[in-house]
């Protein structure tokens, strides 16, 4: 299947139907969220781990990333600093990256906002950060509750990020696809009369 196709049917679908679809779909957790309602981004892991208060190693991942990357950062669930912001932001449209994911707060949310880059992470600091460390990048890193490689496909919604592992992608979506199907069949049966109790034949189980 064709890179473009293969994103564009994952991201077409929900967070929920990924994950019901094969539990080597993980999610990163209820910690890291969209910074704007609405926001959707689906694309290739670009990976990076920085040290808390330290932002070199997002700086060579942008530098390096490849048009179409989603951004992916283990900043080590730390609150205390926003190592990214409005001209990370910008530099990240002008390479054509599609997203940010972090697991660390960010700065500079208005401009973001402004911007309508998507960037999902953990809230906002404006404590500033150094570049003394140079990080590390295209590694795999922990990013909230999920190991991600470089390359897996991560999509992001208001439901929050998961990973679908880059060897499995086109066996995933067709499983997305048949949950999709099933659970239309559900809706059917729920707008035919039945309840969810029926459906799920709960009765058998007491």
């Amino acid at each position: 299947m064709r890179e473009e196709k293969l994103l564009e049917r994952i991201g077409a679908h929900s967070l929920g139907s990924l994950c019901n679809a094969d539990t080597r779909v993980l999610a990163f957790g209820a910690s890291i969220r969209p910074l704007e309602p609405g926001t959707k981004v689906v694309g290739r892991a670009k990976t990076a781990r920085i040290t808390p208060g330290q932002n070199a190693g997002i700086h060579r991942a942008v530098h390096t990333a490849e048009p179409g990357d989603v951004l992916v950062v283990d900043g080590g669930n730390t609150l205390g600093f926003g190592p990214f912001g409005d001209i990370l932001a910008t530099n990240c449209m002008q390479k054509s990256i599609v997203g940010l994911v972090i697991s660390s707060t960010v700065r500079d949310m208005a401009e973001l906002r402004a911007l309508r880059f998507p960037v999902f992470c953990m809230g906002a600091n404006p404590t500033p950060t150094g570049k003394a460390e140079i990080g590390e990048i295209d590694i795999q890193i922990l990013c909230g509750a999920a190991k991600v490689n470089p390359g897996d496909i991560v999509v992001g919604s208001d439901d929050g990020v998961v990973v679908v592992p880059a060897d499995f992608g086109e066996e995933i979506v067709e499983k997305a696809d048949a949950v999709v199907a099933k659970e239309q069949g559900y809706l059917q049966s729920i707008s035919a009369g039945k309840t969810t109790y029926q459906i799920f034949e709960l009765g058998s189980r007491t």
